[in-house]
């Protein structure tokens, strides 16, 4: 801004008095002063009232040299007339005064005060620090206290579980006391039955029978007449001899009193004096019969300790039902046959499934021997669960897996195999009801992904256990195969009750890990020599399209990306761990493995459009992961991967006679390059850090199928390039 827009000029300044610009500043100097005390007065107009203390540097105390203006300086501040103004400013008669402080004493006062601010930002800081060290204090104890209050509340639920297993297993001693109570007292019962019949047949066998009338002999002529009788009772003709017996009218005379015999004594005492003893001269006419031995009174301790261990002896019948009474159910808590009273039919809400299950038993008069007593208790169980499945009734399910596991477990695998038509339907329609809406879900269709989440399928998958259902599989599927002859009888017949559709089902990528590899284990059962897998039909093609989709189906899941299907309810769905699923592809190459071992299995895989295809791919994905990924955690399956994968192509190919990897690789995208590559790595393999684990045997096949389909000259460029060099 110029200075010439003021339009002053230096004529006005020369007229003004030579204390003029004193005077200014010292008015200048006290208006300001003014405003300061106002202003402490009033209030800071920043705000900063808050207890700080406000330091006016221009105190008189500290500024000796600088004195107060005084009020008389004829200023007045309603005067606008420049002139007035300057004409009071010259009455003032008082000499100038000093217009600054001393500047080295308010530097003193400025460092005093810094100190000071800094010695109370000290005091402050040590103060923090002491009430956060209190608070660390203080938040310790807390920690402390609530651990202590954790450990106290864990001791006690423990102590409590500890007390209400003991209160259970005092229970199951007191029932087994109970019932080994009832058993003796039964035992006892009937021993005593026993011991009453065996008295009475011993008794009976004592009694003489009546000897049996001699036969009428005619009387001789010459023989004398017998004395007639004294007396006749009844004179009607009759003898009287026969109507001793039977007549009830005959008058009974008292019997006489006989005399006294006495054995080896005759009725006269002979008195012989002679030394020589008497000679016999003749038999006695009656020869003293031998007493008759009684038998001597038993003990009856003696008698109940072997009538007991008879009974014990055919008391194995009853040792399976004995032990299921005592069993108890997957929840842990109630016995199987306690948890069955706490469900009902929807048909019959008034009767409860444990009172079928005794009927069931109770059925038949004849007591059953062992093995009887077992298949009736599975039959009553395999009821109870057709029952279920026919009401829509899911919940007790669990109870009858739990006793057929329990009984089968218990039982020879014969049982087994036999109950296998059986169970295996319940089985399959069991676990269809939750593994086919996974199928359906997992396609994408909206509609069918709402009903997999839906309330009622939900309470479906919670109701039936599909793992627990695909193990007692398992166990049927064992026992079959450990029966002797199981090409004529049990496997057979268990792998024609399997339906092709409902394995291909469970095999779906989108099901379980779990579900997929217990249904794999399964079917490692299946090999035979003229099938594997379920047998659909007679028919050969039918046949061979089962098995075809099957195969088809497996080597699907080298390739398929494993992934759930996500819940809308739960916030995020965690992807599935590589551990598993290198685990399961390893499965899925040991089921491979046990269809090529019959010779029906290997032709088949060999004659397969994709299956070696897939192998060699895998093989290769195998191979390369050792270097994408080097030394991951899943090192150790991806060599047992190779090592297996390696195998199962070489016994393909030694198994058939003419047979060329290469002629099979066409269907297979990118099939030829995965076998030059992957077969001569391992051909040429070092097994070394990445390497390491590669059986030498498996690096011999690899060398052996490249040397029936590559020539010298390529195999020599392979050579370069894989050299001992690059192997790491």
């Amino acid at each position: 801004m110029d200075d010439d827009e003021f339009d002053f000029s230096d004529h006005d300044l020369d007229d003004l008095p030579a204390n003029t610009l004193q005077q200014l500043e010292t008015t200048a100097i006290c208006a300001t002063q003014h405003h300061r005390n106002d202003s402490a007065a009033h209030g800071s107009d920043y705000g900063l009232d808050d207890g700080d203390e406000v330091v006016n540097l221009d105190d008189e105390a500290d500024a000796p040299g600088f004195a107060p203006a005084q009020q008389n300086y004829g200023y007045n501040p309603t005067n606008t007339d420049g002139n007035a103004l300057y004409g009071d400013a010259m009455e003032v008669e008082e000499p100038p005064r000093q217009s600054q402080a001393d500047v080295s004493k308010l530097l003193q006062r400025i460092k005093k005060l810094e100190q000071e601010k800094r010695r109370l930002n000290n005091n402050l800081q040590t103060a923090t620090a002491e009430a956060n060290k209190k608070a660390g204090e203080v938040d310790n104890l807390r920690r402390r206290a609530e651990a202590a209050n954790r450990a106290n509340e864990q001791r006690i639920s423990a102590q409590q579980h500890a007390q209400r297993e003991n209160e259970e297993k005092l229970q199951a001693e007191r029932d087994s006391l109970r019932l080994e109570l009832e058993r003796t007292k039964d035992s006892n019962k009937f021993t005593e039955n026993e011991v009453q019949d065996e008295r009475l047949r011993r008794t009976r066998r004592a009694i003489p029978t009546r000897p049996k009338p001699a036969a009428a002999v005619p009387a001789s002529p010459v023989a004398t007449p017998k004395k007639a009788q004294k007396t006749l009772p009844i004179g009607d003709g009759f003898d009287d001899e026969d109507i001793v017996m039977a007549s009830p009218s005959k008058r009974r005379e008292k019997a006489k009193a006989a005399t006294p015999k006495q054995a080896g004594k005759r009725k006269r005492q002979v008195f012989n004096d002679s030394p020589i003893a008497a000679l016999q001269l003749s038999e006695p006419r009656e020869r003293p019969k031998p007493p008759e031995p009684v038998p001597a009174p038993q003990q009856d301790g003696k008698l109940d300790i072997a009538l007991l261990r008879h009974l014990w002896k055919d008391d194995h019948r009853f040792i399976l039902l004995h032990r299921l009474l005592a069993h108890r159910s997957s929840n842990g808590t109630d016995r199987v046959l306690e948890a069955l009273t706490q469900h009902a039919f929807p048909s019959q809400p008034q009767k409860k499934l444990s009172s079928m299950v005794y009927d069931a038993l109770s059925s038949s008069g004849a007591s059953p021997n062992a093995r009887e007593l077992a298949f009736r208790i599975c039959r009553a169980f395999l009821k109870l669960w057709r029952q279920c499945l026919q009401e829509n009734y899911y919940a007790p399910v669990y109870l009858m897996l739990d006793a057929l596991h329990f009984v089968l477990a218990c039982e020879p695998a014969k049982t087994a195999a036999e109950l296998a038509v059986e169970i295996i339907p319940l089985i399959m329609d069991s676990v269809q009801l939750v593994a086919e809406p996974v199928y359906w879900g997992a396609t994408g269709d909206k509609k069918k992904l709402t009903e997999l989440f839906s309330p009622a399928q939900r309470q479906i998958a919670s109701e039936i256990d599909v793992l627990d259902c695909l193990e007692l599989l398992y166990l049927i599927a064992t026992s079959c195969l450990s029966l002797p002859s199981p090409e004529a009888e049990a496997l057979p017949r268990f792998w024609r009750t399997i339906s092709s559709p409902w394995v291909l089902l469970l095999l779906n990528k989108a099901q379980p890990l779990p579900h997929i590899s217990l249904m794999l284990r399964v079917l490692s059962t299946s090999p035979l020599s003229t099938s594997f897998g379920p047998i659909v039909s007679d028919d050969p093609r039918e046949q061979a399209n089962a098995e075809s989709q099957l195969v088809s189906r497996l080597t699907n899941l080298f390739t398929d990306t494993l992934t759930t299907i996500p819940d809308p309810q739960e916030p995020s769905t965690e992807p599935i761990p590589d551990d598993r699923i290198w685990q399961l592809r390893l499965s899925v190459l040991d089921v491979l493995t046990q269809f090529s071992i019959p010779e029906h299995g290997s032709t088949f895989l060999a004659q397969h459009n994709l299956c070696v295809g897939r192998l060699v791919k895998y093989l290769n994905s195998c191979v390369m992961s050792l270097y994408t990924h080097p030394l991951s955690p899943n090192q150790d399956r991806k060599i047992a991967s190779i090592n297996a994968t390696m195998k199962l192509i070489h016994h393909i190919v030694i198994s058939n006679p003419g047979f060329a990897v290469k002629n099979k690789l066409d269907g297979t995208l990118g099939g030829h390059h995965a076998y030059k590559v992957c077969l001569t790595r391992l051909a040429f393999s070092e097994g070394l850090v990445l390497e390491a684990g590669i059986e030498p045997a498996v690096m011999d096949m690899a060398s052996d199928i490249l040397d029936e389909n590559l020539g010298p000259e390529e195999g020599e460029e392979y050579m370069q390039v894989f050299s001992s060099g690059t192997s790491v």
